[in-house]
C-alpha cells in the first residue's frame, strides 16, 4: 500500500506492507485524510532542519547527544544520526474511510461501516490504517467522507471549549482563527455562546464572522481589550481560548486582560507562556491547558487496551468528542466544507505539501484522496491482499535462511548487526507490526522481503530459522505457531509469561522436535566462559553475589505491564538466574525473596528485590536487583567465592582474579550475543555446539516463576 512520510527533509510516498488488525483495533481503508495547514505543516517544516541544528538549539537534546557520544563513541553516534535523518517518519492524524477488518475484541463495528479515525501514528496518510477502537467513531448517515475526515481537528477544537466550561449565553473569545479556531467558532455558537474572533490575519477574521462569530477583531488594528470590554458591557469575556501558534507570550497576557474576574483561559495552541502575575492574581483567573482530543488521550489503557472511562464519571472522552462533532455535522450545526481546499490523490502528496509550504496557496486544509474499493468489493467483501513487500531479489544458497519477527530496538541495535557479520546466516524476511519499520530494516540488512504478518514467514518453505524479538506476551503464541510450522526457533528471553504457557510449549516441542533456543546470552560472554573454566580447578560449593543496577522504568511502560512485558522479574531477572545455573550446575533447594515496598513513584512493581538461593550442592547465590541506583554506576557486577579464591566481574568488561595465575582481564564489553549466534549456527548446521539446551532454559524459567510467586506473597 502507499503511505506518506517525511524522509531526508522531503515528503515522499512509499510502498509499505499493509498493517495487521490487532485484537482491539479496526482496520480501515481510507477514503480521505486531512493535511492540516497548521500543526502538521509546522511539523514538516521542522523536519526540514538538520538533526545537528535541532540538537544545537535544544539544550536537553545537546545533553542527551553528548551522553550518547560518551557511551557509544563518535563513529556510532554519527551513524545513528545519519540513519535518523534518513528514516521514514509517518505523517497524518485525521482520516475517514471504510472498515475492512475488526479485531476479535471489537464488537460494535462491522466490515463496511463508515468511520472517522484519529491519532498520530495511527490515522496516517495511508491507503489502509489500523486504529485502536477508542480512536474510531462511526460516521452518521448524511455526513460525507470529506467532512468526516476533519473529525480529529473538530475534537481538538471541541475539547478546548469543554475545558473552558462555558455555558449558554456566555461570551467566549476565540484567539487565533486558523482551522481549529474556525471550527471552535461554529461549535461555540452551536452551544449558545456569544463569540469574539481574534487573529492577526484580517481575511481569517472576516471568514470567522461569516461562519458565525458575533465580533471580529484584528491584532495590531483593533484595540482588543477595549472592544471586548465594550461588547460585554464592561464585564470582560467569560473565557478566552487560545488556538494561535506563536512563540510570543502576548496572547496569554492579552487574554488575561480581556477576561472578567474569575474568568477562564484555556491554551490549545503552542504559544509562549511568560505569564504576568498582576492581572492573573488580581482577577483570580483560572489558567488551563487543553490536551488534544480529550480524556483518554495518551492513556495506554484507554487507547491501546480499549478500556473506556465510565460515562457517569467522564462524560466526554476523546471518542465521545469525536462522535459529538460528527453529530454536529449530521445536524448541520456546523459546516466544514468551506475549509476544504484542494484535493490531491495520495500519489501526489508531495505536491500538496509543496503548495502549502510555498505559501502561494494556503487553504485551511488540503485533502488526500484514496481508493478504498481496492480493498472492499462492490458486494461489501474484503479483497484478499498479501502483506509482503519484496526488497531484494538476491538468493543465497547453503545458508540458514532466517526470518526476524519483531524489528524493535534490540533487533536493530544488537541482533541484526551481529547476525550480518556471520556468514552462516542469510536474512530472508523482516516482520514488524508497522510496515514502514519492516521495510526500512529489511532494506538496511538486505532481506529478501518484509511483511507485517508473521504468518507469511511461517508459510515460506524457504525459511529455516525464526527469530522472535517481539514484546514478551507474543513469545508463547509465536513459538507454538512456528513449531507447528516446523521452523527452528530462537526466542529472546523470556520464553513465556506463565507456567501454563511453559507447559504448553513443552508439549508442542515434544511433538514437533524442532530446535527451540532461548536468548540467555550472558552465559556466552567471554568473561563468563573464562570464569567458569577457572572455577573448574576449584572445589565447590560457591557463593555468588550478583548485583544489577537495572535503572528505573515507570509503571506505564509495557515492560511493567503484567499482560505484555510480564514485569521485570520475568522479563529480565531470568537472565541472571540462568547465569547462576550456568556456573553452579546443581538443583535449587530453597529460595527466599525480599522486596522493597512499592510507593508507585520511585519504587514500582517488583523492581527492587534480593533473592537468596540455596543449591543442593551447598552453593548459595544472591541476586540484588534494583531500580534505585544512579545511572552512572555500571549495570552488573558479579562476585564469586570458591575454595580460597575470588572472581570479580564488572559489566562484562573487566574481571579481577584472586587465587589464580591470571590477575586481571579487560575486554571490550561483550555480553555474549555474538557467540550465542555462532553456537546457534553450529547447532542448525549439525555441528558440535555449546548452545543452551531446552531443559536448561525450562529450568531457568521455572525458577523465575517461583521467584515471581514468592514476591506476590509479600
Amino acid at each position: 500500500m502507499k503511505q506518506v512520510f517525511v524522509r531526508s527533509k522531503e515528503v515522499v510516498v512509499e510502498d509499505v506492507p499493509l498493517p495487521l488488525c490487532g485484537d482491539k483495533e479496526v482496520l480501515v481503508a481510507n477514503a480521505y485524510s486531512v493535511i492540516s495547514a497548521g500543526t502538521e505543516l509546522s511539523a514538516v517544516i521542522r523536519g526540514k532542519r538538520s538533526l545537528i541544528m535541532s540538537v544545537f538549539k535544544d539544550s536537553a537534546l545537546r545533553k542527551k547527544a553528548l551522553g550518547y557520544v560518551r557511551k557509544r563513541g563518535i563513529k556510532e553516534s554519527l551513524t545513528v544520526a545519519r540513519e535518523r535523518g534518513e528514516a521514514l517518519v509517518p505523517l497524518g492524524y485525521s482520516s475517514a474511510g471504510i472498515v475492512i477488518g475488526v479485531g476479535k475484541n471489537v464488537v460494535d463495528l462491522n466490515v463496511g461501516d463508515r468511520v472517522a479515525c484519529a491519532g498520530g501514528g495511527k490515522a496516517n496518510h495511508a491507503e489502509v490504517v489500523s486504529v485502536p477502537r477508542n480512536l474510531v467513531a462511526k460516521i452518521p448517515q448524511g455526513v460525507s467522507f470529506e467532512e468526516a475526515a476533519l473529525t480529529t481537528l473538530g475534537a481538538i477544537s471541541m475539547h478546548g471549549i469543554r475545558r473552558a466550561e462555558v455555558t449558554f449565553g456566555e461570551t467566549l473569545v476565540i484567539f487565533g482563527v486558523g482551522l481549529l479556531g474556525q471550527l471552535a467558532v461554529q461549535i461555540a455558537k452551536a452551544a449558545g455562546c456569544k463569540v469574539v474572533a481574534i487573529d492577526v490575519d484580517s481575511p481569517r477574521v472576516e471568514f470567522a464572522k461569516r461562519m458565525g462569530a458575533d465580533v471580529g477583531l484584528v491584532v495590531g488594528k483593533d484595540d482588543l481589550e477595549k472592544e471586548v470590554l465594550h461588547y460585554t458591557g464592561g464585564i470582560g469575556a467569560d473565557a478566552v481560548i487560545i488556538y494561535a501558534a506563536t512563540s510570543s507570550s502576548e496572547p496569554v497576557n492579552q487574554a488575561m486582560r480581556m477576561c472578567r474576574k474569575k474568568g477562564r483561559i484555556v491554551v490549545v495552541g503552542d504559544v509562549g507562556m511568560g505569564l504576568k502575575r498582576s492581572p492573573f492574581y488580581e482577577k483570580e483567573l483560572d489558567f488551563l491547558i487543553s490536551r488534544s482530543y480529550g480524556p483518554g488521550r495518551y492513556d495506554p489503557s484507554y487507547e491501546e487496551k480499549g478500556i473506556d472511562y465510565p460515562i457517569e464519571y467522564v462524560r466526554w472522552t476523546e471518542n465521545r468528542n469525536m462522535q459529538a462533532f460528527l453529530d454536529l455535522l449530521r445536524d448541520r450545526k456546523i459546516d466544514v466544507k468551506p475549509f476544504i481546499g484542494e484535493v490531491f490523490p495520495i500519489e501526489e502528496a508531495k505536491n500538496a505539501y509543496d503548495m502549502l509550504i510555498s505559501g502561494k496557496k494556503r487553504p485551511f486544509t488540503v485533502l488526500l484522496k484514496y481508493t478504498p474499493s481496492r480493498y472492499l468489493s462492490v458486494k461489501g467483501e474484503v479483497v484478499p491482499v498479501k502483506r509482503i513487500i519484496e526488497v531484494s531479489p538476491k538468493i543465497v544458497e547453503g545458508k540458514i535462511n532466517t526470518a526476524v519477527i519483531g524489528a524493535g530496538g534490540f533487533a536493530k541495535n544488537v541482533l541484526l548487526p551481529l547476525m550480518s557479520k556471520i556468514p552462516d546466516y542469510d536474512l530472508r524476511a523482516i516482520v514488524s507490526a508497522t510496515g514502514v519499520n519492516a521495510k526500512q530494516v529489511a532494506k538496511k540488512y538486505d532481506a529478501k522481503y518484509c511483511t507485517t504478518d508473521y504468518g507469511e514467514v511461517l508459510e515460506d518453505e524457504n525459511v529455516d530459522l525464526v527469530v522472535i524479538t517481539t514484546p514478551h506476551n507474543l513469545h508463547y503464541p509465536m513459538i507454538v505457531d512456528a513449531a507447528k510450522a516446523g521452523k527452528a526457533i530462537y526466542v529472546e528471553k523470556p520464553m513465556c509469561l506463565t507456567e501454563g504457557e511453559l507447559d504448553e510449549i513443552m508439549k508442542v516441542i515434544s511433538k514437533t522436535k524442532v530446535p527451540l533456543i532461548v536468548g540467555f546470552n550472558r552465559r556466552y560472554a567471554p568473561l563468563a566462559i573464562r570464569a567458569k573454566e577457572l572455577l573448574k580447578s576449584k572445589r565447590g560449593p560457591y557463593l555468588i553475589n550478583y548485583r544489577v543496577n537495572a535503572g528505573f522504568i515507570p509503571k506505564t511502560s509495557w515492560v511493567q505491564d503484567p499482560e505484555v512485558g510480564g514485569g521485570r522479574i520475568i522479563g529480565e531477572c531470568c537472565h541472571f538466574l540462568d547465569l547462576f545455573n550456568f556456573f553452579i550446575e546443581s538443583e535449587v533447594e530453597h529460595i527466599t525473596v525480599e522486596t522493597v515496598p512499592v510507593n508507585d513513584s520511585t519504587v514500582v512493581a517488583n523492581d527492587n528485590i534480593a533473592v537468596t538461593m540455596k543449591w543442593k550442592d551447598g552453593s548459595i547465590s544472591v541476586l540484588s536487583y534494583t531500580a534505585l541506583g544512579h545511572t552512572g554506576l555500571p549495570k552488573e557486577r558479579m562476585e564469586v567465592f570458591a575454595d580460597g579464591s575470588s572472581i570479580v566481574m564488572d559489566d562484562f568488561r573487566e574481571m579481577w582474579l584472586y587465587g589464580f595465575e591470571e590477575g586481571h582481564i579487560r575486554l571490550k564489553r561483550d555480553k555474549g550475543h555474538y557467540q550465542e549466534l555462532i553456537e546457534l549456527a553450529k547447532l542448525l548446521k549439525g555441528e558440535k555446539s555449546n548452545i543452551i539446551s531446552l531443559q536448561e532454559s525450562i529450568k531457568t524459567m521455572r525458577i523465575t516463576f517461583q521467584i515471581e510467586k514468592l514476591t506476590r506473597k509479600k
